[in-house]
């Protein structure tokens, strides 16, 4: 390996491969809950990579907002503030016929885990593709300085 060089720390290749199959997964928790009917969310994946001096400097996976109050289960009249006393309200008019109002939309967990996962992952090919190139990169230095 000639002129070997660990300021390059982020190969653009992995990250980006790396993109393309969160956003895969992530469609896919979209399709194991059931989200999306029109396929508009599913649909609007999209991946940037941003440069900064030669190394990748950060990925976004951008998508429609709408999908983060799915995961949530707010939005159509449910504030975020309001979901545990929704939670508690539907329990209580299907288990005891209570006369309350509440709201059917339930939170659809699609996106935290996945991301979490995804996050992870990225983690260790990172960890594992540096971990390959610095023995290459302490041998270049040692022979270099005989």
């Amino acid at each position: 390996m000639a002129n070997t060089d660990l300021t390059t720390i982020v190969p653009q290749r992995l990250v980006s491969e790396w993109a393309r199959i969160a956003i895969e997964r992530l469609q896919a928790a979209l399709d194991k809950k059931k989200i999306g009917v029109t396929r508009e969310l599913f649909n609007s994946f999209k991946r940037e990579l941003e440069n900064a001096g030669g190394d990748v400097g950060a990925v976004i996976i951008k998508f429609l907002m709408y999908g983060r109050f799915v995961d949530m289960g707010v939005g159509n009249g449910v504030k975020a503030y309001e979901r545990k006393t929704n939670k508690a309200n539907l329990v209580g008019a299907r288990a005891y016929g209570a006369n309350v109002s509440y709201n059917r939309r339930q939170p659809k967990r699609w996106y935290s885990k996945t991301k979490a996962h995804e996050t992870l992952r990225l983690q260790e090919l990172l960890i594992e593709d540096i971990g390959e190139r610095i023995p290459a990169w302490i041998a270049e230095q040692w022979s270099e300085n005989e």
